[in-house]
């Protein structure tokens, strides 16, 4: 396999880079799950293998003004249930004042993989807000505290460089306890 360059010299932003990246490894099976930036391994996505059941915690632990962030998770072939029952597949909340800074929620996985990234509200010229993900200079690292635990260093797409201290929140995976009753399978 060809060793993995950095792509923080090459001019392109993240999302370029990443597509050099697929383009440079066509078969997905023998492609890295990420590319190098200044040394940090740089993610649009992030997948871990969590029980099949249990509590996901998310809590945002810092921001900087100026751009909306949130984050999405995906459970995939599953889903997380609402403190009002409601059962969704994908879960996304945003680290804004109007919302609770940490959350969580029962889930259930028949896949037991969990999908983890960050999104952003940008301002179009004509004054409409748009929500997005993996465009730009959008991407993260990943520190791993444990199996279950794990921080994400974000960069929105609209930055001009990445800024990976732009918004930063960790997921938590809780094992199943008395809390909650978890969701039955689908």
């Amino acid at each position: 396999m060809e060793t993995i360059f950095d792509y923080a010299t090459t001019g392109l932003n993240l999302c370029e880079a990443m597509l050099d990246m697929a383009a440079r490894y066509p078969e997905r099976a023998k492609r890295p799950e990420y590319i190098l930036w200044k040394g940090l391994q740089i993610r649009t996505a992030d997948c871990w293998h969590v029980p099949a059941q249990g509590i996901v915690r998310v809590e945002m632990l810092s921001k900087k003004i100026g751009i909306d962030h949130g984050v999405d998770l995906k459970i995939e072939s599953g889903v997380v249930q609402l403190k009002q029952g409601e059962k969704i597949s994908l879960l996304r909340t945003w680290g804004d004042s109007h919302y609770e800074d940490v959350v969580e929620y029962p889930y259930f996985s028949h896949s037991r993989r969990l999908w983890v990234w960050n999104v952003y509200r940008i301002k179009l010229p004509n004054g409409e807000l748009r929500e997005e993900k993996w465009t730009g200079n959008a991407g993260f690292w990943v520190e791993h505290l444990s199996d279950h635990q794990r921080i994400y260093h974000c960069s929105h797409g609209a930055a001009v460089e990445p800024d990976f201290d732009s918004f930063t929140f960790s997921v938590t995976v809780l094992p199943v306890g008395d809390r909650e009753e978890i969701p039955k399978a689908i």
